[in-house]
């Protein structure tokens, strides 16, 4: 389930003011607007006779009211609005971006049953600097709910972890994902069940040894972010390739973490590589390890 709201706030630099308004002090202030927009700045010193808006030394526009039309990142920067004698009366850091659109998030369990990873992205990036709010909860009729922090690493990251998930739960948990910033906000809501995102990450340490008689023996471990190997074990599928993509077979499941494939033809290069799921059939398989090559001689 997906939800966004999208708000955007913007500076009264936007309204128009008289020649009569008092002077305002001398100030410097950053502006947020939507790449796309129309931006009008303007400033007062008593009277608008003799002020200007310059950037970068160049006088833009003669007056008070400078009008910015269907702006683009080229406009961001800082404006000044100068007085008839050339003193400063107005600084504005003009910063473009977008308001947050609803994050995409996607949640899967590498490390199963004890936490389960949740990342998003947005599209378009916001450019600009942008807050996310990540919590969680379990959804449960009989009591309210007890609302928890998805917790991030380092506040850049778009990528939050929960723990102590309830396992073999029917009921789902709900990941809040809002992104805020100077022109909005946009939230989105999802709905996961940590038995249906178990996904283990790939296996480790993946060898390949040729044996007699056209046969190679393939050997692996467990990926060491899957807690408890013993307790929730793993199944394994092998996948040889030579040749083209096309020229492929895929060997398993197995429970060991070992297997022996014969009939293979002296000569051929083969590439080989491994992926892990949850032994029950829980969530999705790991993505493929890292191929090892190995190449039968030819006796």
């Amino acid at each position: 389930m997906t939800c966004g709201t999208s708000v955007g706030t913007f500076s009264d630099a936007w309204s128009h003011e008289t020649p009569t308004e008092p002077p305002e002090p001398n100030s410097s202030k950053d502006l947020y607007a939507a790449i796309g927009s129309s931006v009008e700045l303007t400033c007062r010193d008593g009277t608008s006779e003799g002020l200007e808006w310059r950037q970068n030394g160049s006088i833009l526009v003669s007056g008070p009211v400078l009008h910015l039309q269907n702006t683009s990142l080229k406009d961001e920067g800082i404006y000044t609005c100068y007085s008839a004698n050339g003193d400063p009366v107005k600084t504005v850091h003009l910063k473009l971006g977008y308001a947050p659109s609803p994050p995409e998030v996607k949640c899967w369990a590498p490390s199963y049953p004890l936490n389960a990873l949740c990342s998003w992205t947005q599209s378009p990036d916001p450019i600009l600097p942008t807050h996310y709010i990540t919590t969680y909860w379990h959804v449960d009729d009989q009591q309210a709910p007890s609302v928890r922090s998805c917790q991030r690493l380092r506040e850049q990251d778009r990528q939050c972890v929960l723990e102590d998930e309830e396992l073999f739960s029917l009921i789902p948990y709900l990941v809040n994902i809002t992104a805020v910033n100077s022109l909005g906000s946009a939230t989105t809501i999802l709905p996961v069940l940590p038995d249906r995102i178990v996904k283990p990450d790939p296996p480790v340490n993946v060898k390949a040894t040729a044996l007699p008689g056209n046969k190679v023996h393939v050997q692996w471990s467990p990926p060491p972010t899957w807690p408890d190997p013993e307790n929730f074990s793993l199944k394994y599928n092998v996948h040889f390739y030579w040749g083209t993509a096309n020229l492929a077979s895929t060997m398993g499941p197995y429970e060991m973490d070992s297997m022996v494939w014969s009939g293979l033809v002296a000569g051929r290069t083969y590439r080989i590589r491994v992926s892990a799921m949850d032994a029950m059939g829980y969530g999705q398989s790991s993505e493929w390890s890292d191929p090892v090559t190995i190449t039968l001689t030819k006796s």
